[in-house]
């Protein structure tokens, strides 16, 4: 994805053709393409076509995302999460139709409430009983059928939806890594038939750069911010409290500046990052300062998180 800096013009968008045989072969192209590394996988009979696509790329040297196979669904979605957090890049995971959307599900609702960009990603059992390399072909094809497959984690994700053609692939990865990355960040689920997976072609024309962009930074208004700061001056005994400041590492540095300038304790309240050093020392020079600005006895102590 391209991020174009604040008032910076977007680059200019060229054309690119890539060989491909398959759907499933220009979908791991695009996804290296849009700076994906890895490909987090707990396979079944829908993964055919994916893995026929990978043995052809790593034959002829064409990039893809790094194959990954994890034994469970639930480690192979926190992989991705634990991968993105620290690299602020989101990772693709695959699994197996609905029985793997359903083992994944708590590691989805993880990745939802902790605001982590992830293209989660599950085969949908073959349409068709015949007339397609993709069409059921085994017993498991009628069993694992489901109506509304995305429906068990749509509460859970910011976009749901299933590829139904090639042509509209590149538009739907583009737009899934978009809403993905857009504040309040979080997952996104992509259906993926194995009939349009197996659908054979022969390139893929797309934007390289993506049309598509991740927004820019939100900003709030700077009169909200002159008001918070007067009531903040004006407090006898302020208290921070935070849970998920460090999903942006440079505001760390900030809070403790600002708590250090405040005088005030800083609480990790069922904190999902490192919002705040847990040395002793940063911890000390907020309790000196409130020591310092507020002689009276306060019953907001800081201390050590464990």
């Amino acid at each position: 994805m391209t991020t174009p800096a604040g008032g910076a013009t977007l680059a200019s968008t060229m054309m690119k053709r890539a060989t491909v045989e398959s759907t499933a072969d220009a979908y791991l192209e695009l996804l290296a393409a849009r700076g994906v590394e890895y490909f987090f996988a707990n396979a079944g009979t829908d993964f055919a076509p994916i893995i026929e696509a990978y043995a052809r790329r790593s034959a002829q040297g064409q990039a893809s995302p790094r194959p990954i196979t994890v034994p469970h669904e639930v480690p192979a979605v926190a992989m991705a999460h634990g991968y993105t957090m620290v690299s602020g890049r989101p990772q693709v995971v695959m699994v197996h139709v609905i029985v793997g959307a359903g083992n994944a599900a708590g590691g989805v609702i993880n990745a939802a409430r902790a605001n982590v960009p992830i293209l989660f990603s599950a085969g949908r059992n073959p349409i068709t009983e015949a007339g397609s390399a993709g069409s059921r072909d085994r017993p498991i094809h009628w069993a694992q059928e489901a109506f509304d497959q995305a429906g068990m984690l749509r509460e859970f994700v910011k976009w749901d939806y299933e590829l139904k053609r090639f042509d509209q692939l590149e538009t739907v990865v583009d737009r899934g890594l978009t809403l993905a990355q857009s504040e309040p960040r979080g997952p996104v689920y992509l259906t993926l038939p194995r009939e349009v997976l197996a659908e054979r072609h022969e390139a893929i024309e797309y934007a390289d750069p993506a049309r598509a962009v991740v927004p820019a930074e939100t900003l709030p208004d700077p009169r909200a911010i002159d008001e918070a700061a007067a009531i903040l001056a004006a407090a006898r005994n302020p208290v921070i409290i935070t849970k998920a400041l460090g999903r942006d590492p440079a505001a760390v540095p900030a809070l403790v500046r600002f708590a250090e300038t405040l005088g005030a304790p800083v609480f990790d309240q069922f904190h999902t990052h490192v919002n705040f050093p847990q040395d002793i020392r940063s911890m000390r020079a907020s309790s000196r300062s409130t020591a310092a600005s507020n002689p009276r006895p306060t019953s907001a102590r800081p201390t050590p998180s464990s």
